[in-house]
């Protein structure tokens, strides 16, 4: 089990209110309208009151969140706050319990009823996770166009169904270079380094073209020297068409690269810090996380 998994089956509080939340009540708020009042136009993901129960625990309560366009949203939080939760809902790897997921789809707010990670990858959510999920003997180039492997022309295409390797080489090249790293893309994934390999798996989510992209943790497997070229990774995604939900447990990265921070404890969201107005330091965010919830 990774260090962000454990959100899910430990530390998670079991709540008084529990009882009468079931893990089917997903549709709970069908009656609702289909958009929240407020449709502020920088927005293009909003949560409303998602919330999950595993049985009588529960991981995340109640949260409401944006992200706007063009933004580095990062998510604080010691194990057991829900980050990791919160994060496989809007990916489609878990159902809700209840709440709602809103993505700017056609110029407005847009409910989504999310089954698999595939519902949301084709929604516009692109999710890197920690460790990657990299196939270690296939190539650089290969992973990165996993389930996208383009054909080549003529009858050695459609016919005898021959990738074109060239083409995946030469473009895996080319958006490498664009994130900043230089290697070889015929290189084996279990010959690169630590930083290289979250490059390839940041790549094969950014060749989807997604607007959203979630990135869980993508310096904890890094060397300090590669934990720096992930930072400037993660700094150039936001490009005006595209936003990044950032996951670390270090904080000194999220005050770094972070436009807003959503600090999290105990399954909710306590606060938002703005470090683009504030001037937020380390410890605040610490104080945050560790701070006895009031009730």
């Amino acid at each position: 089990m990774s260090q962000s998994d454990s959100d899910t089956e430990s530390d998670a509080a079991p709540s008084a209110d529990a009882a009468g939340a079931q893990p089917g009540d997903a549709t709970a708020s069908a009656g609702e309208p289909e958009v929240p009042v407020a449709d502020d136009e920088e927005v293009v993901l909003r949560t409303k009151d998602l919330t999950k129960f595993f049985g009588a625990i529960e991981a995340v309560r109640d949260v409401s969140l944006d992200v706007n366009a063009d933004e580095i949203l990062a998510i604080a939080g010691d194990n057991g706050a829900g980050k990791t939760t919160f994060i496989k809902m809007l990916s489609g790897v878990l159902e809700p319990t209840r709440g709602e997921i809103f993505l700017r789809q056609d110029g407005r707010l847009e409910r989504q009823y999310f089954s698999s990670s595939k519902d949301a990858m084709d929604a516009g959510i692109a999710t890197v996770y920690q460790g990657q999920h990299l196939s270690p003997t296939a190539s650089a180039a290969n992973n990165i166009f996993l389930g996208m492997e383009p054909l080549r022309d003529g009858p050695e295409g459609w016919l005898l169904r021959r990738v074109d390797d060239e083409y995946m080489i030469g473009e895996s090249r080319k958006l490498l270079a664009d994130i900043g790293f230089d290697f070889d893309p015929r290189t084996p994934v279990d010959e690169l380094s630590g930083g290289q390999k979250q490059a390839v798996a940041v790549a094969r989510a950014l060749i989807r073209d997604p607007p959203i992209i979630v990135l869980d943790e993508p310096t904890s497997e890094v060397s300090t020297t590669g934990t720096d070229k992930i930072i400037d990774l993660v700094r150039g995604i936001p490009d005006g068409e595209k936003s990044v939900i950032l996951i670390s447990h270090k904080i000194d990265v999220v005050v770094d690269v972070a436009d807003r921070i959503a600090v999290m404890r105990d399954g909710e969201v306590v606060e938002v810090l703005d470090t683009q107005r504030d001037d937020v330091a380390r410890m605040d965010i610490v104080e945050r996380m560790h701070r006895e919830r009031e009730r």
